[in-house]
């Protein structure tokens, strides 16, 4: 049975959360496939350690069904879950309470980085002690006049003061959200990852052919570490083409 959406609201932890799109579901092996909200990025919900009575029957979900899942992380593709939920307002809130700009100040010390809202010209303080660092970049390598996108939640609005939840290169979302390739960008899946040749392989979401992708030039500041993607994860690249099944990468993220 649906919990309320009281109920949900008060049950959702923002720090340790999943919302996003079922993809397939698993009963023989315990899991859940979703599709990340924020990232794009597919991670498994384990339900093993799951409370039955206080969530949803996850064996009834469909490809397609949006859900929230509240638990902690297992390892960086896996989320053990111990409660699944319909989508919990606060969780849909915090995607569609983002901001985007450019960064003008990055304080380490004090945990927090100021950007200048493109929407209303104002600087707005980004507190990411509680960013989750799996799903966004590392803050303190941004530089000044970076565009980022910001998701997260408002701590005083009047102060000027966010507290985010995921920070990401403005670029990279605008990508991510496309969902087809062009010329200079390739969407689509990682199927293996050869650290010694310095590539990983993707299949091609708009062609659905296998691409190598060549990480000797990439510029690893704004991308994130490929030798940790996994095969399934979905991902972004921007560069050019080498030749016909090579590509050359100048920057990747989820």
């Amino acid at each position: 049975m649906l919990l309320s959406l009281a109920g949900v609201a008060a049950a959702y932890d923002d720090d340790t959360a999943l919302t996003g799109t079922v993809i397939n579901v698993n009963r023989d092996l315990n899991y859940v496939t979703v599709r990340d909200d924020v990232t794009g990025k597919s991670f498994k919900i384990d339900t093993r350690s799951m409370n039955a009575r206080r969530s949803i029957d996850v064996w009834n979900l469909r490809a397609g069904d949006r859900v929230s899942a509240t638990g902690a992380w297992s390892n960086s593709d896996t989320f053990r879950a111990d409660r699944v939920m319909a989508p919990a307002p606060r969780a849909l809130n915090r995607i569609t309470n983002g901001l985007t700009g450019t960064v003008e100040n990055v304080n380490r010390d004090l945990n927090y980085i100021t950007v200048r809202d493109q929407a209303t010209g104002q600087s707005v303080k980004v507190d990411v002690r509680r960013m989750d660092t799996r799903r966004s970049v590392n803050v303190w390598q941004l530089r000044t006049g970076e565009l980022v996108t910001v998701n997260g939640r408002w701590a005083n609005k009047n102060n000027g003061n966010f507290r985010a939840d995921f920070v990401n290169f403005a670029g990279n979302s605008a990508s991510m959200t496309s969902g087809s390739s062009s010329p200079n960008v390739i969407i689509g899946t990682v199927e293996s990852v050869n650290r010694e040749l310095n590539y990983f392989t993707v299949r091609d979401n708009a062609t659905g052919q296998p691409v190598k992708i060549d990480v000797r030039d990439m510029d690893t500041r704004r991308s994130v570490n490929v030798w940790n993607l996994r095969t399934g994860d979905r991902i972004t690249i921007n560069g050019s083409w080498a030749d016909h099944d090579r590509f050359k990468a100048e920057m990747v993220g989820f």
